[in-house]
């Protein structure tokens, strides 16, 4: 089975940030934006294991917490749009304790290459894709989105946990993928605001 690693901030947070996106005045088809119970941060993506190997990575991942950084305190402010060539996402940088996370996200891949297995090796992107552009977008509408997530800084939460994914495709259309949670593993508390 394919797995993804991912980190996914809380429901109100990313509805909060999708009211953002919803607001600015566009028609339907300039912008096709992510479901709010898609909106996370993408990780790491493993190789096709064998459900013995996920069964194992999950175990690995949650002993392997007690040694990682406490779970960090985040929001979620600005915009990164179209980043690099081919790239259509539009996006919510996030900012606070960003370096604890990219940290917990450096171990993730390290648990998994002691095991043997491969990982994605694509840079960790601390950010939310909020939606993709489209051929009918037009520069005026991506200038207001882009506007509009310059001048938001969301609610500040905590990284509660790193959620496996494991993607499922729609048997009528091919072309459309969910995913399902595989496991949940909570991070460690945070440490108390100073």
């Amino acid at each position: 089975m394919l797995l993804h690693a991912a980190f996914f901030p809380p429901h109100d947070v990313v509805a909060e940030l999708a009211d953002v996106v919803r607001s600015v005045a566009g028609r339907h088809e300039e912008f096709r934006p992510v479901s709010v119970d898609d909106m996370h941060v993408h990780v790491t993506s493993f190789g096709n294991l064998a459900r013995a190997d996920a069964a194992r990575l999950a175990d690995r991942l949650v002993a392997a917490t007690t040694e990682w950084p406490p779970a960090p305190r985040l929001a979620m402010a600005g915009c990164s749009a179209l980043a690099g060539e081919g790239d259509l996402t539009v996006c919510a940088p996030l900012v606070g304790e960003v370096d604890q996370m990219r940290s917990i996200a450096r171990a993730i891949p390290e648990v998994a290459q002691t095991m043997g297995l491969h990982v994605d090796r694509r840079r960790f992107k601390p950010q939310v894709p909020v939606g993709e552009v489209t051929a009918d977008t037009s520069l005026p509408y991506l200038e207001r989105l882009v506007a509009a997530l310059e001048g938001y800084r969301g609610p500040e939460w905590v990284l509660p946990d790193l959620v496996l994914l494991k993607p499922s495709w729609a048997s009528s259309d091919h072309e459309s993928a969910t995913a399902d949670i595989y496991a949940i593993i909570p991070l460690g508390a945070p440490q108390a605001a100073s």
